[in-house]
């Protein structure tokens, strides 16, 4: 219980000061379920920030909504989706194993 009240006031407060510092808007219910959504959106407000408690919030935030260990679909610099990495041969099977 402590733990889901704890996200619940960061989150309030995150949007409170994104409102207050930059006059923006966050959708809090598309934050936390659309990983595309935050990794973008707190992206653009780490970008625009000047005021050190809300870029706390964001890095607090980012490690809360999205873990180290995901990968990211689309990167956030180039605005384009990575490439898979090629595909290797298993030699383990013999000539029928491509």
């Amino acid at each position: 219980m402590d733990n889901k009240m704890e996200m619940a006031q960061l989150l309030a407060r995150f949007k409170l000061q994104v409102k207050r510092a930059l006059g923006e808007t966050v959708d809090l219910e598309r934050l936390t379920r659309d990983p595309a959504y935050a990794r973008q959106r707190l992206n653009e407000i780490e970008e625009a920030a000047a005021d050190e408690d809300l870029l706390v919030m964001v890095l607090r935030l980012r490690d809360h909504l999205l873990p180290v260990g995901q990968p990211a679909a689309i990167s956030p610099s180039t605005g384009e989706e990575r490439q898979k990495p090629q595909e290797t041969r298993n030699y383990l099977m013999g000539a029928r194993a491509w």
